[in-house]
């Protein structure tokens, strides 16, 4: 047979097995129970990485384990076992084979990384006579006790990881022993440090941190030291994010190895273990040694260039959650908070500029490096910055950087957008009155934003009570005199009376929005909303469209910016839209909103719609010659129409 045919049917086996033990999630934790007690028919190996010496910390006592591919110290020989595939072990070691009334003890080992494990186990459990041996029965005791302790175990011969996942950056914290005293010590020379040697050729420079310790005044049991640790690996437990070291300067085992703990939610706080155990450490608020860090930048960048002068001032970037942004003259500062962690900052220094592209220096999250960022700049325009940022680079040139070829230049891409936290009101590209019609996710619906009226309306129609309606519809207005907001009524009454003159005069509108910035961009035309009372984002992304004389198309996003694929007949998720909505002109005589329509293709050009008031009181004042001087001419050529 071929090496190629052998490896086919190498593959189809392989994949028989798998589908043959993942049925489904039951099935990962159904296994044949076993009854035996005859050694020949053990079925057991130890996985090879659970194999080794490994030290804990047990009772206030050092112990060393020894697990091979059979047995385990104190706990005899591997009688049977099972896993759920997701890093936990059970095993049955019985500490005199071939003896029923020998001790059984039911173990679970959780694989945390290479280097460290961690473990539960019942007691001694001795069946009687007769009584079936299974995982279920010897294992009871051990699920049944709630309060069953895990012991952390770190390898005797122990293998460095790559630091990044546990720690990374440069930190100034304060940390309180708070088995000792209440006090915090504040020092702000205290430093931790855990930053990537880029090609370096060192791979052990990447695996250690450094913390620097000061002694406070006042506190005896502070002092100047500086701890280089190892990282052993993190994981998860939960929300927890566990990760163990191991001091390189330390020989005593006991002293040598430590457990950190940080929470997703609030990652700038770090617990610590004072023993070889991690479950010492349940929260970071009761850990024997509490750190709260802050990051610091330790590099200092002097700008070369400036930013446009219309740029400074405070920012929204939809392009990054909803980032805060401040922006002055040299410097771009942006501010995040993530799902995963607490915030995140990063600091942009202008270094050079050629047309509309800047080469920026970034200060990193972690503080650790400079890297170079090129950003591409459209001219600002209303209340918006769009912008796009090009591959990060280790050097500061501008002709690398700053290569067209450096930002992404897929089939389709637009522009990421900036909006001005306190937004001025423009001109909306769209104005009238609409009767329209809407479909989608999240439709818009009638909301009464001040409560009910205190007073019932007056009679209409010969009712009495509150006023009936003969028409409702569903409307949307743009009627104000600057023709900068927009008002939509799910339930619009329609009606009129008898002299032509709308009768629902009281009602409040359902939403209003203020238009804050468009413009045209890959054929389609967008537009910025802002509705300070949308509880769920304050900025909505518009595509817009004018179909018909008098006809419109409009789409509206779930967040703060329109999706790539939104177009003005976008409804729901899938385009990255809520709602979309089709217009009909629908002016009555004593509206006086006039249809008005800008595809954006020119957003720099002011549009403003003003009433000139003319005041001719100064026309009875005896120095203003030239109006008097027009209205003789004016009479002149009048009295010479009539001869």
């Amino acid at each position: 047979m071929s090496p190629q045919c052998k490896f086919i049917v190498s593959f189809i086996l392989l994949c028989l097995f798998i589908s043959t033990h993942s049925q489904d999630e039951e099935s990962y934790r159904r296994y044949s129970p076993w009854s035996t007690s005859s050694k020949e028919e053990f079925n057991c190996t130890i996985w090879r990485p659970l194999q080794g010496e490994w030290y804990s910390r047990e009772a206030n006592e050092d112990r060393v384990t020894n697990i091979d591919a059979s047995s385990m110290t104190g706990r005899g020989v591997c009688k049977s076992w099972r896993t759920n595939y997701g890093g936990e072990y059970q095993f049955i070691f019985i500490e005199r084979p071939g003896d029923e009334e020998s001790c059984h003890y039911c173990v679970n080992l959780f694989v945390r990384t290479v280097n460290i494990i961690e473990k539960k186990e019942s007691g001694c459990v001795q069946l009687p006579k007769g009584t079936e041996r299974t995982f279920d029965n010897i294992c009871r005791e051990m699920d049944n006790r709630g309060t069953q302790q895990l012991v952390t175990m770190f390898s005797e011969s122990y293998t460095p990881i790559n630091c990044r996942s546990s720690i990374e950056g440069v930190f100034q914290f304060t940390y309180q022993y708070r088995f000792v005293s209440t006090g915090i010590c504040t020092v702000p020379e205290q430093r931790i440090h855990s930053c990537q040697n880029i090609g370096s050729q060192f791979l052990i420079s990447n695996q250690k941190f450094n913390v620097t310790y000061k002694k406070c005044d006042g506190m005896e049991w502070t002092k100047d030291a500086v701890v280089e640790y190892s990282c052993l690996g993190d994981w998860f437990v939960g929300k927890n994010h566990f990760f163990a070291v191991a001091n390189t300067k330390e020989s005593r085992k006991d002293e040598k190895f430590r457990c950190f703990l940080k929470n997703r939610d609030d990652d700038y706080f770090l617990g610590q273990s004072i023993t070889p155990e991690c479950n010492q450490i349940k929260t970071v608020e009761q850990a024997p040694i509490r750190m709260q860090l802050t990051p610091v930048r330790q590099v200092t960048v002097e700008p070369g260039c400036l930013l446009p002068e219309n740029f400074t001032g405070a920012w929204v970037n939809t392009a990054n959650i909803d980032a805060d942004v401040v922006i002055n003259s040299t410097h771009i500062v942006e501010t995040w908070h993530p799902d995963v962690g607490r915030w995140r900052k990063a600091i942009y220094i202008c270094k050079e500029q050629r047309d509309s592209r800047y080469i920026m220096a970034r200060l990193t999250v972690d503080g650790c490096q400079v890297d170079y960022q090129c950003f591409d700049f459209v001219p600002r325009h209303h209340n918006i910055i769009r912008f796009r940022k090009g591959t990060v680079f280790a050097k500061n040139d501008f002709h690398t950087v700053c290569s067209w070829v450096q930002f992404p230049n897929d089939e389709a891409w637009k522009y990421d957008v900036m909006i001005k936290k306190d937004p001025v009101p423009v001109r909306c590209p769209v104005a009238g009155a609409f009767e329209f019609k809407q479909e989608g996710d999240m439709l818009f619906k009638t909301r009464v934003i001040k409560g009910i009226t205190k007073n019932p309306r007056h009679d209409v129609w010969g009712r009495t009570g509150q006023f009936s309606c003969r028409k409702n519809i569903s409307r949307m207005a743009v009627c104000d005199t600057d023709q900068k907001e927009i008002t939509i009524d799910e339930t619009y009454c329609w009606s009129v009376d008898q002299l032509g003159r709308p009768i629902d005069i009281y009602s409040d509108v359902d939403y209003r929005m203020q238009c804050v910035g468009y413009w045209k961009e890959n054929l389609k035309s967008y537009l910025i909303t802002y509705d300070q009372l949308d509880a769920f984002t304050k900025y909505r992304c518009w595509v817009y469209q004018r179909s018909d004389l008098n006809k419109m198309l409009m789409s509206m996003s779930v967040g703060p910016f329109c999706d790539l694929a939104q177009d003005v007949d976008s409804k729901d998720w899938q385009q990255g839209a809520v709602v979309s909505l089709k217009l009909d002109e629908n002016e009555r005589e004593f509206d006086r909103c006039p249809m008005y329509f800008n595809d954006g293709e020119d957003p720099w050009t002011v549009e403003e719609n003003f009433i000139k008031v003319f005041d001719f009181n100064n026309l009875n004042g005896g120095n203003c010659l030239l109006p008097k001087f027009v209205i003789f001419i004016s009479l002149l050529l009048v009295g010479q129409q009539i001869i």
